[in-house]
C-alpha cells in the first residue's frame, strides 16, 4: 500500500526529469548547430580564397601594365605586393589558416607562394621604372600560381558547400528532434495530468469514505461513552445502598466470624465503587468530555485530605502511609485540586494493592510554579516494573486488567493538567514516582471584611473557618472600604438589615451565615452546620 501512495510522487518526478532532459538535449544540439553556422558565416574561407586569387591577379596585372609601358611608377607594384602579402599572412595563422590547410595539404600552394614571395621580396622592393627584365622575371615566377590558386579556390568552394549541406542537414535533424521531443513531452505531461486527475478523484473518494467511517466511529465512541457513564452511575447507586446496609449491619450484635465476613464484603464493595469511579473518569477522558477547574485552592486542604482518604486503604494493605511537606508551599494555589488529589490517590492505591508496599511516603513540595509530589515506596516485591505507570505496556482489547485502569486514569489526568510523571529509584532501592504539575501561586493580600453578627459564638465560628486567609476586620467607621459584609442570616428585619448594609457599603458583597428565609438578598449564603469548603472557595474567588 505504501508504494501506491508514493507512485504519484515518483511519476511526477519522472515526467519532470524526462521533460527537462529532452528540452535540455534539444537546446544543446540546436545551440551547437547555430554556433557552427555562425562560425562558418564569420570565417567564409571561400570568399577569402577567391580574394587571394584576385589579389595575385591584380599584382600580375600591375606587372604587365608596367612591362607594356602603360605606367612609369613602381609604387602600384609594391602596393599590390603588400596587399597579396597580407592576404597570404592571414592564411598562415588562426582558424582560417587551419581550415585552409585542410584543402591545401597535398599541393601546399599557399606555402610555396609565400616562400616565393619572400624570395622575390628584395626584387619587388628595389624594382625601378622601365626595369622590364626584372618585371618579366617576377611575372614568370608568379605565373604558375594563378592556376593553382584557381584550383584551390574551387576546392574550397566545393568543400564549404558540402559542409554547409551537412550543417543544414544537422539543423533539419535538430529541428525534427525538437519537434518530436516537444510533442512527446506534451503527450507525456498530458498523460501524467490525466493520471493525477484520476488519482485525485480516487483519493477524494477515499477521503469521503474515511470521513464517513470517522463519523461512524465518533458516533460509536459517543454511544460507548454514554453507555459507560450511564452504567457507572446506575451501578454506583445500588453499590452505595449496599455499603449503607453494611454499615448498619456492623452496628448490630454479631459473632467475630460474621463481623469478619462483613468486613471483607465492605472492602470488596468499596473496591468495586472505586473501580466504577475510575471507569467513569476513563470514559470521560477518552471522549474529550472532561473539563479542568482552574480555581484557587488551599494547599493545606489538599495535603490534609490525603491521609484521611488513603489511610484506610493503607491499613487494609497493612502498610504505613504518611504525607510530608518539603520546604515552603504557598498557602493558596490556582489549579484543579480535585484532579490533583485524585491522581495522588490512584497512584498510591496502585502501589498499595499491586507492588507489595510496606511503607509509602508522599512528599509535597513547590518549585518554580510547579507542585511536585514524590511518592517514595518501600516495597517487598523486587520485580516491580514501571510499565503501567509510564504507559509502555501494550494491552489488547481483551486483556485490559483492573490494575491498568488506575494508572491509566492518573496518567491521563496529569497529562490533561499539562504535567508529567517520572519514575526512578533511590540508592537503597526504593521506588520514587514524581508527579510534576504546573500550578500558579496566588499572591496573598489582606481581605477587608466588615462583620455584622448578632451573636459572639457565630462570629467566632466564622473567624475560625476562615483562619487560613489574611483578613482585616473593619470597624463600623471604616465600612465604606469593605470588600465583604458578613451577616448572620435568618434574623428579624433581615431584608432591612441587608438593604442598609448595601447602602453603607455599595461596592461590597454581602454574605450570610445561617439559614435565610430570603437567600436571594445575599450574594452568597453558607448554611449551618457551616459549609466551610464552599465559604472558603467563595472567598478565594473574591481574592482571585
Amino acid at each position: 500500500m505504501g508504494w501506491k501512495l508514493q507512485l504519484p510522487k515518483f511519476l511526477f518526478g519522472g515526467v519532470v526529469t524526462v521533460a527537462v532532459t529532452i528540452a535540455g538535449f534539444g537546446f544543446v544540439t540546436f545551440s551547437q548547430n547555430i554556433d557552427a553556422m555562425r562560425e562558418a558565416s564569420q570565417e567564409n574561407i571561400s570568399w577569402s580564397a577567391a580574394q587571394l586569387e584576385k589579389e595575385l591577379m591584380r599584382f600580375r596585372d600591375s606587372l604587365r601594365a608596367s612591362d607594356a609601358g602603360l605606367t612609369t611608377s613602381s609604387a602600384d607594384i609594391n602596393q599590390r605586393f603588400d596587399v597579396l602579402w597580407s592576404r597570404i599572412a592571414i592564411f598562415q595563422r588562426g582558424k582560417v589558416g587551419d581550415r585552409l590547410r585542410e584543402y591545401d595539404l597535398e599541393i601546399n600552394t599557399i606555402g610555396r607562394l609565400f616562400e616565393e614571395m619572400k624570395a622575390m621580396e628584395s626584387l619587388v622592393v628595389s624594382i625601378s621604372s622601365y626595369d622590364f627584365a626584372t618585371m618579366s622575371k617576377i611575372h614568370q615566377a608568379f605565373y604558375p600560381f594563378s592556376g593553382e590558386l584557381s584550383e584551390l579556390s574551387r576546392r574550397v568552394t566545393v568543400g564549404e558547400e558540402q559542409k554547409a549541406a551537412v550543417f543544414r542537414a544537422h539543423m533539419r535533424e535538430a529541428a525534427n528532434f525538437a519537434l518530436y521531443a516537444s510533442i512527446s513531452t506534451v503527450l507525456l505531461v498530458m498523460m501524467a495530468m490525466g493520471y493525477f486527475v484520476l488519482d485525485g478523484q480516487r483519493f477524494r473518494k477515499l477521503a469521503e469514505q474515511n470521513m464517513v467511517l470517522a463519523e461512524r466511529f465518533k458516533q460509536a465512541s459517543l454511544v460507548k461513552s454514554r453507555f459507560l457513564t450511564m452504567m457507572s452511575h446506575e451501578l454506583r447507586t445500588p453499590m452505595n445502598g449496599v455499603l449503607g446496609l453494611l454499615a448498619v449491619a456492623r452496628q448490630s450484635n454479631m459473632t467475630p466470624s460474621q463481623r469478619k465476613i462483613l468486613t471483607q464484603v465492605d472492602r470488596s464493595s468499596n473496591r468495586m465503587l472505586g473501580m466504577l469511579t475510575d471507569i467513569l473518569d476513563f470514559a470521560a477522558l477518552d471522549n474529550a468530555q472532561f473539563g479542568l477547574d482552574n480555581k484557587p485552592f488551599f494547599s493545606q486542604d489538599l495535603i490534609s485530605a490525603l491521609p484521611d482518604l488513603l489511610g484506610p486503604v493503607a491499613d487494609q494493605a497493612k502498610a504505613k502511609f504518611k504525607v510530608e511537606v518539603v520546604g515552603e508551599v504557598p498557602t493558596r494555589l490556582c489549579g484543579d485540586a480535585t484532579r490533583l488529589r485524585r491522581s495522588y490517590a490512584l497512584l498510591v492505591t496502585y502501589f498499595l494493592e499491586t507492588a507489595g508496599a510496606r511503607e509509602i511516603e508522599l512528599r509535597i513540595s513547590y518549585e518554580d510554579n510547579h507542585l511536585i509530589g514524590r511518592i517514595v515506596v518501600d516495597y517487598l516485591d523486587g520485580g516491580w516494573s514501571p510499565d503501567l505507570i509510564s504507559g509502555e505496556r501494550e494491552e489488547s482489547a481483551d486483556s485490559f486488567a483492573s490494575e491498568v485502569l488506575g494508572p491509566a486514569v492518573a496518567r491521563a489526568l496529569v497529562d490533561k493538567m499539562s504535567g508529567e510523571i517520572r519514575h526512578g529509584k533511590t540508592e537503597d532501592g526504593k521506588i520514587v514516582l514524581t508527579i510534576d504539575v504546573p500550578v500558579q501561586a496566588q499572591k496573598e493580600r489582606n481581605l477587608k471584611v466588615l462583620l455584622k453578627m448578632q451573636s459572639a459564638p457565630m462570629e467566632m465560628v466564622f473567624k475560625s473557618a476562615v483562619s487560613d486567609f489574611h483578613i482585616d476586620y473593619l470597624s463600623q467607621n471604616d465600612s465604606s472600604c469593605a470588600e465583604i459584609v458578613m451577616m448572620e442570616s435568618g434574623m428579624a428585619n433581615e431584608e432591612e438589615r441587608v438593604s442598609n448594609a448595601r447602602k453603607n457599603c455599595p461596592e461590597a458583597l454581602v454574605f450570610g451565615i445561617g439559614r435565610s428565609y430570603l437567600p436571594a438578598l445575599y450574594d452568597f449564603v453558607a448554611e449551618i452546620p457551616l459549609e466551610v469548603d464552599s465559604l472558603k472557595n467563595k472567598i478565594s474567588e473574591v481574592l482571585g
